[in-house]
C-alpha cells in the first residue's frame, strides 16, 4: 500500500542557544544579553515547519546520544517528526546565536556528530514519488560530510523533489559538488543577498537557470515577500506581509518548509508562496528559530 508523500530533512541539527544584545562586542569587549534559554535549530527549524502543518516529515540527520540530542528527540515527539537514521555515540553540536535589536545574527558554532552522515542510513530510506529531500549548504561545505550527501542526492529516485538552500556557506562549496546538485534541485531558495552572490559566481541569471534548469528558484526578500522563477516560466514577484520583528532566526527556514508544503498540497507557486510569506512573517515576531505557525494559525493569518 502506497504511504502519504512525506518531506525528509537531511540538514543538521543543533542545539541553539540565542542571545539578544544591544550590539554585538568589538573584540575583547563585553555585552549583557538574554535569552529564553537553549532550543533546537539548525536543520530541524524546516522539518518543523512542515510538521506543523500536519504533513508527515521525517529526519534523516545524524543524532547523538548525549544531552543535545535527547532535547531534539524530545522536540521531535512534541511535533510528530520521524528520526530516520541511527544515533551515534556521542552529541550533536550547538550554534550560539548573537541577536541584534535590528534582528541582524551572528553565529558562532560547535561541531559534532550531525557532522557524520552515515551512507548506508541514507541508503536505506525507501523513498517514493512525491516525497521532497531537503538539503542545506552547510552540509555540502564540510569534507565529512559533502562526499556522502551528495553522493546520495545525486542518486535520489525519479518523482522525488530535491529543495536545497545554500544559504551564506555557498562560495565554500567547491564546483564539483555545487554544479551537479544545482542540475538535480527542484526548488532552490535563498535570500536575496545568497541569490545574488550565486548568480555572480556563476556569471549571470542566464547561467543559473542554465545550471539549475529544472527547479524554481526562490529568492526570499524579507518582509517584501519573494520573487520566484517557475521553470520555463517569467519572473514572479509575491508580495510579503509587513510584522513587528522580533527574532529573524528560522524565518527562511519556515518559509521554505511552508512553501513545499503548499507545493505538496498542490497549490500552484503563487498560492504556496503567498503562504510561506506569511509563516515567515509571523515566525519573525516570536522568539526562537523553531517556531513557525501551524496551518490554522496561517488561515487566520491570511484571512485578516
Amino acid at each position: 500500500m502506497r504511504r502519504p508523500a512525506c518531506f525528509i530533512s537531511t540538514g543538521s541539527v543543533l542545539i541553539d542557544l540565542p542571545l539578544h544584545v544591544e550590539r554585538v562586542p568589538a573584540p575583547g569587549g563585553a555585552v549583557t544579553a538574554t535569552s529564553a534559554g537553549p532550543t533546537v535549530g539548525g536543520g530541524y527549524t524546516v522539518v518543523s515547519a512542515v510538521a506543523r502543518q500536519g504533513l508527515p516529515a521525517a529526519l534523516a540527520a545524524t543524532l547523538g546520544t548525549g544531552p543535545n540530542s535527547a532535547q531534539v528527540r524530545e522536540t521531535m515527539m512534541h511535533d510528530g517528526v520521524e528520526l530516520l537514521v541511527e544515533e551515534l555515540v556521542g552529541d550533536i553540536g550547538t550554534c550560539t546565536t548573537l541577536i541584534e535589536p535590528s534582528g541582524r545574527r551572528t553565529f558562532i558554532t560547535t561541531e559534532g556528530v550531525e557532522a557524520e552522515p552515515q551512507l548506508e542510513d541514507l541508503q536505506r530510506l525507501e523513498l517514493q514519488a512525491g516525497d521532497w529531500v531537503y538539503a542545506t549548504g552547510y552540509d555540502l561545505v564540510h569534507r565529512s560530510s559533502r562526499d556522502v550527501l551528495a553522493s546520495w542526492l545525486l542518486r535520489l529516485p525519479d518523482g522525488v523533489g530535491l529543495v536545497v538552500d545554500l544559504g551564506p556557506v555557498q562560495p565554500e562549496i567547491p564546483d564539483h559538488v555545487l554544479l551537479p546538485i544545482l542540475r538535480r534541485t527542484t526548488l532552490l531558495t535563498g535570500n536575496h543577498f545568497e541569490i545574488t552572490q550565486l548568480t555572480a559566481r556563476l556569471g549571470s541569471p542566464e547561467a543559473l537557470r542554465r545550471d539549475c534548469p529544472d527547479g524554481l528558484l526562490v529568492r526570499r526578500t524579507g518582509v517584501h515577500g519573494c520573487v520566484m522563477w517557475p521553470v520555463g516560466g517569467d519572473r514572479i514577484e509575491v508580495p510579503g506581509f509587513a510584522r513587528d520583528v522580533v527574532d529573524t532566526t528560522g524565518a527562511g527556514d519556515t518559509h521554505t518548509g511552508v512553501l513545499v508544503v503548499g507545493l505538496m498540497d498542490g497549490l500552484d507557486v503563487v498560492a504556496a508562496a503567498r503562504r510561506a510569506n506569511a509563516a515567515a512573517a509571523e515566525a519573525v515576531s516570536r522568539i526562537g528559530p523553531a517556531r513557525a505557525p501551524r496551518r490554522d494559525e496561517i488561515d487566520a493569518f491570511l484571512s485578516e
